[in-house]
This record gives structure tokens, C-alpha cells and sequence, in this order.
């Protein structure tokens, strides 16, 4: 019995192993089987929760005074907030519940990684978008700065020795009489100073009419939300996972329908002002007023804050150049 119980206990040694590796097996298609309806379920709470804040804000923002009236400005808030909120709520909830599961918006990726010409867009907006971003904080400059037109001290005091040395030799004839000072002695040369400054120039921007373009405005007058949707579907370019890519690119939902929406009602005096004559030289889709000449490429470049920028898109570089 001893041997036979040793033996059993050797087989049950090396049987183990290949019972866990068959449930691992097993488990792993059962995760697999079950990973469709658990995506779809993930693409249900983030798309519908993006779809529930583009059509309440829609709806409830065009009828806005109709409901003040009707219920009050506080319920109309209360109701307000309390739709957006679960909106957020369900886009968050989709995504850190179901992100990294389901099915794929793409079979293209190498090793989970995007390819080329995938990175080469998402690099591309996601720069568009951060240097719209960075057209609203002060400009970033340099902190220090080489100033020209100052006299060297040092060339200052020896034109004075020269001029007085020229005065008490007035005198003097032939070879000991010096020579005067001349210009390039004289300490007039410009030097060369190196000045320390704020890295941030708060001096804002030149006073301007309320209808006036300016900036990042002359690429849209929406610049904020059609940043915001670049941003996301730069990143949503370089995840595979369909959860992922719709809670990403969700701003460009709102900021197709919703900027258009707001257009609608700043004519009409809703919660803002459009004027005709900034409607005629600005445009809602980016770079739609300058290809149609409503706005000058010169001015826009002159206007921008390019280390801003620059420093934008260097992040971006940075950021997808991390392993």
C-alpha cells in the first residue's frame, strides 16, 4: 500500500500542472468567448453617455428660457447638471470598466503598437490641438535676453583718458604730439549685455473690438472644442480597443454638432453674441476661413505664440517616444 500510495502522489505531482495549465486554458477561453458582449456593453455605456450629453445639452440649452419660465432657473440648473453628470458618469464608468477589452476598431496594429502612417495623424493632431491650448496661457519667451546699443564701461573710460590727454597736448608739435581720439576709440561701439527676464511675457494682447479676430480665432472660432476633439482623436487613432477609441474621440461629436448648435443660437442672442460681420470673416470648421481668403495666413502667423507651440509639440514627440 505504501508504494502504491507513493506512486499516486508522483502522478498526482505531475498531473497538478497540467490541471491548472487546462483551467488557465480554459478560463482564458472563457474570458475570450464572453469579451464581445462585455465590449458591447462597454461601447453601450461610453457611447451612449456622450450621445445623452450631446442631446441634452442640445435640448435643454435651446429651450433654455421656456424652462425658466415654466420651472425656474433652479430646477432647470438642477435638471441640467444632474443629466450632464450622469452623462460623465456613464463615459467614465464604460471606460475604466471595459478599457483594454472587446472587440477592435482596426486589425492593423504590430504588437499592440499603431502603424506609420497612424502615429504620423495622431502626432499630427494631437500638436494641432495642444497648440491651440497653448495660445491661451502667456506667451513663453526666453529668460534671458542680449541686448544691444549699451557702451562697453570699459571703452567709456579710456575715450575720457584719450580726451584728456589730447587737451593737454594741444601744444605739442611734430612727432610727440598724440595722435586725437578717433571714433573707433571713442567707447561709442555698442556692447553687448545679457539681461535676465520673466520666462512668461504677461503683457496681454493689443486692446481689440469685441468683434475683432484674433489668433487661434483667424483657424476657427471654436477653438477650444475643435482642439479638444483633436486632441482625442489623435489618441483615439492610437489605441485598437473600440471602448478606448470612443471615449476618446467623443469631443468630435460635440464639437461637430454642438459648436454648430451654439452658432445657431448666438444669432439669436442665446447665451451669446454672433454678429454678422464676424460670421463673414470667421468659420466654425478649422481653416475653413483662411483657405476661403476670409482671414490672412500672414497675420495669423504673426499672432501666434510659436515657442508656445513649439513647446507643445515637442511634448507630443516626447510622449510617443516613451516605452
Amino acid at each position: 500500500m505504501s508504494r502504491v500510495s507513493q506512486t499516486l502522489l508522483k502522478l498526482r505531482a505531475l498531473v497538478r500542472p497540467r490541471r491548472v495549465r487546462s483551467k488557465t486554458t480554459a478560463t482564458t477561453n472563457s474570458v475570450k468567448s464572453s469579451a464581445p458582449t462585455t465590449a458591447n456593453a462597454g461601447v453601450k455605456w461610453v457611447a451612449g453617455g456622450w450621445s445623452l450629453f450631446l442631446v441634452e445639452n442640445i435640448v435643454l440649452s435651446e429651450n433654455r428660457e421656456w424652462l425658466h419660465e415654466q420651472y425656474g432657473a433652479d430646477n432647470y440648473h438642477l435638471c441640467y447638471n444632474t443629466l450632464s453628470t450622469s452623462a460623465c458618469l456613464s463615459i467614465l464608468y464604460g471606460f475604466l470598466k471595459f478599457k483594454g477589452t472587446g472587440p477592435v476598431w482596426t486589425s492593423s496594429f504590430v504588437k499592440g503598437a499603431a502603424p506609420l502612417h497612424i502615429r504620423g495623424a495622431s502626432i499630427a493632431l494631437q500638436s494641432f490641438g495642444l497648440l491651440c491650448f497653448s495660445q491661451l496661457v502667456p506667451a513663453l519667451q526666453i529668460p534671458v535676453a542680449l541686448e544691444t546699443g549699451g557702451e562697453n564701461p570699459a571703452q567709456v573710460v579710456q575715450s575720457q583718458q584719450l580726451s584728456e590727454t589730447a587737451v593737454d597736448d594741444k601744444n605739442l608739435v611734430g612727432p610727440s604730439r598724440r595722435p586725437s581720439p578717433t571714433s573707433s576709440s571713442s567707447g561709442l561701439t555698442s556692447g553687448l549685455t545679457f539681461k535676465a527676464r520673466c520666462p512668461m511675457d504677461f503683457r496681454s494682447k493689443p486692446d481689440l473690438p469685441p468683434d475683432a479676430v484674433y489668433g487661434v480665432e483667424r483657424i476657427t472660432r471654436h477653438h477650444n472644442l475643435w482642439a479638444l476633439a483633436s486632441m482625442g482623436v489623435g489618441t483615439a487613432l492610437v489605441t485598437p480597443f473600440l471602448v478606448e477609441s470612443l471615449f476618446f474621440g467623443g469631443p468630435l461629436l460635440l464639437a461637430t454638432f454642438g459648436t454648430a448648435h451654439q452658432d445657431t443660437r448666438f444669432r439669436r442672442g442665446m447665451g451669446g453674441t454672433l454678429t454678422p460681420e464676424k460670421e463673414s470673416v470667421t468659420s466654425n470648421i478649422p481653416f475653413a476661413a483662411l483657405l476661403l481668403g476670409r482671414q490672412d495666413w500672414t497675420k495669423l502667423l504673426d499672432e501666434m505664440k510659436w515657442l508656445n507651440g513649439g513647446v507643445a509639440t515637442l511634448l507630443v514627440f516626447a510622449l510617443h517616444n516613451i516605452k
